[in-house]
């Protein structure tokens, strides 16, 4: 976050002509970003996209920041980075809502003099524009037996297909696992992603655990073998301690993966509507009654709201915004 701006404007010169627009990420710090833009570059205007941030990001219990009693640095470049930007996009309308209502609450802790108006100037210049995803080819990859619908499944196949990170639920996937194991409940696991820095504690033990009935374990490396898994996958029971998006979720969607996802987040925003939401603490006996055979929508219901995400659904949008924004309109 510290580096992105100085390393952009090692490219600028007096003579470098100026863009239109700038669009940068939350990972990005905007003021100092607009303070290194040579002076011919006032009227350029930046728009950020607030892919996640630092406010309510979840702490892992064996992360070392609160270890190390460090401040709240890295979340005051956000409401910095929103208060300088032009515009604020997010990738739904839950995180604006989260994130608007922390810096609000983080505000108040700040010391005096304390500025104000901040959190309303981020609000009224925030827009929202989901992810844009490329979806619709993935059918050439469907298994040349077909994929069976929901109700002739005995063995159901459970995903994860998320980065191996505690704010993505690992322990509660962890702990879905052995409650399998344990009562013996028939089920198989694909285990697909990879770590961030460090691999949470007992997930690699978990591949010894699962034995046979993990059909595959790591990162898949390329595109086509990872939507081929996702298509012979049942269930995707996933409960993340914070989510803004859900690209995994609707990826599996595509593939017509049944989500097990709380109503939390901003799965409400994804989900086709009539989708019956269930919490970690409701898998065990959904899994034990068979309820993915008598889901009460059909998998057409998933696909279709995942291709809403499709890139050419989103692209107008898009322009749209960035038209808005050159205009001055807010």
């Amino acid at each position: 976050m510290h580096g992105a701006a100085s390393v952009w404007a090692q490219n600028w010169d007096a003579a470098t002509q100026p863009p239109d627009l700038i669009l940068t990420t939350d990972m990005c710090d905007v003021a100092q970003l607009k303070g290194l833009m040579p002076r011919h570059w006032t009227k350029v205007k930046v728009a950020v996209m607030f892919h996640e941030n630092q406010l309510t990001f979840p702490w892992s219990p064996t992360d070392p920041d609160p270890e190390h009693g460090r401040d709240n640095h890295y979340a005051y470049l956000n409401l910095s980075t929103g208060l300088a930007a032009d515009q604020v996009w997010f990738n739904s309308a839950h995180h604006r809502t989260v994130f608007l209502e922390a810096a609000k609450q983080w505000m108040e802790r700040m010391p005096k003099p304390k500025p104000k108006g901040i959190v309303e100037k981020v609000k009224a210049k925030s827009k929202v524009l989901p992810l844009g995803l490329h979806l619709e080819d993935w059918d050439q990859f469907k298994p040349q037996q077909g994929v069976p619908s929901w109700s002739n499944v005995e063995t159901p196949i459970l995903l994860w297909n998320q980065r191996w990170s505690w704010d993505k639920g690992t322990d509660a996937w962890m702990h879905l696992v052995d409650s399998i194991l344990q009562r013996d409940i028939p089920a198989e696991f694909v285990v697909m992603g990879k770590p961030f820095e460090r691999v949470p504690d007992g997930w690699e033990s978990m591949k010894e655990k699962m034995g046979r009935r993990c059909l595959h374990w790591g990162f898949v490396e390329s595109d086509r073998a990872y939507i081929e898994w996702l298509w012979r996958c049942t269930i995707a029971p996933l409960s993340p301690k914070q989510e803004f998006f859900g690209l995994a979720v609707v990826e599996a969607m595509r593939c017509q993966t049944l989500p097990w996802v709380p109503k939390e987040h901003a799965y409400s925003e994804t989900m086709p509507e009539g989708h019956l939401f269930l919490s970690e603490g409701q898998w065990m006996g959904a899994l034990e009654k068979r309820q993915w055979q008598d889901w009460p929508l059909k998998e057409e219901a998933y696909e279709s709201q995942a291709l809403q995400f499709e890139w050419s659904q989103i692209q107008g949008l898009l322009n749209d915004m960035v038209q808005a924004l050159l205009r001055d309109e807010l």
